[in-house]
């Protein structure tokens, strides 16, 4: 192979190393064990939480497993937590390398791009093969337990994959279609209940081919990361390649561009900046994503499972929980603050990260009881429930979400400059919590309790929270 120095070549071929692509590789080795990987990841304290709650669960499992079959065990433990190990694994490990090739300086540094993913690669089968061994004490089959965790690795080998520059348009969306298929039938089996006895108890003449065949698939989708620098599509096409728009075809790009954000736009520009959507678009997305997806997720699980439709909905409202407070990451990406202050339509910095939180709560308001409602009101007519708990779930749902995601911002409260991955931690925190606190679950007194908590925290950091992110560094200094 020759040397980087001299142009990329095809990452995927040979595997002698010159000298200095053995030096290259050591360096970016190097790095994660290094200070710079524990500061910038911001994904790594979320990591370790996931993983002392796998290795607890798989504790439980081996004393389980001493006096009860696998199928026993595996009801009794929440083996979710292994899954989401494996995901976050690889999403620290692509959050590095993105940092470490995001730079607008990176493209000019030869041999900077694969050396990151041949490092990324290996740690990633040091992490998988490690995780595989440790499950293999169960004991579980070594070549059941890997292929459980690469078969749980698809959606981040979907997510590592970069085309090539010179890689056709319809090749590209073959391949695109075909990794969305894959992270579908993937999330489809999870849904299973006895998807994860059916994948641990494989013959060996299944899994293995099938592991080696998806470990090559997620080793080759790393070593695509130099696509992301030397494929890229230019921003500005050549004149001889694309003809001129005509005059009608530049006018409606004119007027689209000229056409002026409403004011429910302006102020989600605060949260996100590049997608801003409009009041009549936010309602309706609000008030069919979470029935929609419920509905094909009970309608896989109805065939794949056996179970009725209804119950296969009512299994799925913990994931409703959740997409009442997933979101933007209103705390966490800052970047574009400072362009906005300059502007000087917010005043001082206390102004504009008032105005932040004031936008954040007037979209909740309007939002969270359409979610709420669009989920509540299909799990009362399914479960069913009586109209009365029907209207205390959804108000005790409604109080759940609005006031766990303005508990967001409680680091600030805490510490003066909270590390970006304290931040993450609390800007995922309300999508555990929600579920864990759900009325669904602990019932409507307990939860009420909680509610109420978090609403009188909630309130506390809307109050008091923007006074510390005004005197904060912002963005991070790492970014």
């Amino acid at each position: 192979m020759k040397s980087l120095r001299h142009g990329l070549p095809d990452p995927m071929t040979g595997f002698r190393l010159s000298a200095l692509e053995w030096a290259d590789l050591r360096r970016a080795l190097g790095l994660y064990f290094s200070a710079t990987f524990l500061r910038s990841n911001y994904m790594l304290l979320m990591l370790v939480g996931w993983l002392i709650a796998a290795l607890c669960t798989l504790w439980d499992l081996h004393g389980l497993l001493k006096h009860e079959t696998l199928a026993q065990a595996l009801s009794q433990t929440n083996i979710f937590y292994v899954i989401l190990v494996v995901i976050f694994a690889q999403s620290v490990l692509q959050l590095h390398t993105n940092n470490q090739i995001g730079g607008s300086q990176a493209p000019s540094i030869p041999g900077l791009a694969i050396a990151e993913a041949r490092a990324a690669s290996i740690v990633a089968s040091i992490i998988i093969l490690g995780f595989a061994g440790l499950m293999r004490l169960l004991p579980i089959p070594f070549h059941d337990a890997l292929f459980f965790i690469l078969f749980n690795a698809i959606p981040s080998a979907v997510q590592w994959y970069a085309p090539p520059h010179e890689q056709s348009r319809k090749k590209r969306l073959a391949i695109a279609l075909f990794g969305v298929a894959l992270m579908l039938a993937q999330f489809a089996l999870v849904l299973v209940s006895d998807a994860t006895f059916w994948m641990l108890t494989r013959p060996a003449a299944l899994t293995i081919p099938a592991s080696i065949v998806l470990f090559i698939g997620l080793i080759g989708s790393i070593l695509s990361l130099p696509n992301r620098l030397h494929g890229s599509t230019p921003l500005t096409p050549a004149a001889h390649e694309h003809p001129l728009p005509s005059a009608s075809t530049g006018s409606s790009v004119a007027r689209a561009a000229n056409k002026a954000l409403t004011p429910y736009q302006l102020r989600q520009m605060l949260l996100a900046p590049i997608t801003p959507v409009t009041l009549k678009t936010d309602i309706l997305i609000s008030l069919f994503v979470i029935p929609v997806t419920l509905s094909v997720f009970a309608t896989i699980e109805m065939f794949l499972s056996h179970r009725s439709f209804s119950a296969a909905w009512v299994k799925s409202v913990g994931t409703g929980c959740i997409m009442l407070v997933i979101g933007d990451k209103w705390l966490l990406d800052r970047q574009h603050w400072p362009l906005l202050l300059v502007t000087g339509r917010f005043g001082s910095r206390l102004k504009f990260v008032q105005a932040v939180f004031k936008a954040k709560l007037s979209r909740m308001l309007i939002v969270t009881p359409i979610r709420v409602l669009s989920l509540v009101v299909p799990y009362a007519l399914l479960k069913p429930l009586f109209p009365a708990d029907a209207f205390y779930d959804a108000l005790d749902l409604t109080v759940l979400a609005i006031g766990m995601t303005l508990c967001s911002a409680f680091p600030f409260l805490l510490l003066r400059s909270p590390a970006k991955s304290i931040v993450f931690v609390f800007n995922l925190a309300p999508v555990v919590l929600i579920q864990l606190c759900a009325p669904f679950l602990l019932g409507l007194r307990y939860a009420g309790y909680l509610a109420l908590t978090a609403l009188t925290l909630g309130a506390f950091s809307y109050l008091f929270a923007p006074y510390r992110i005004s005197r904060s560094d912002w963005p991070y200094e790492n970014e």
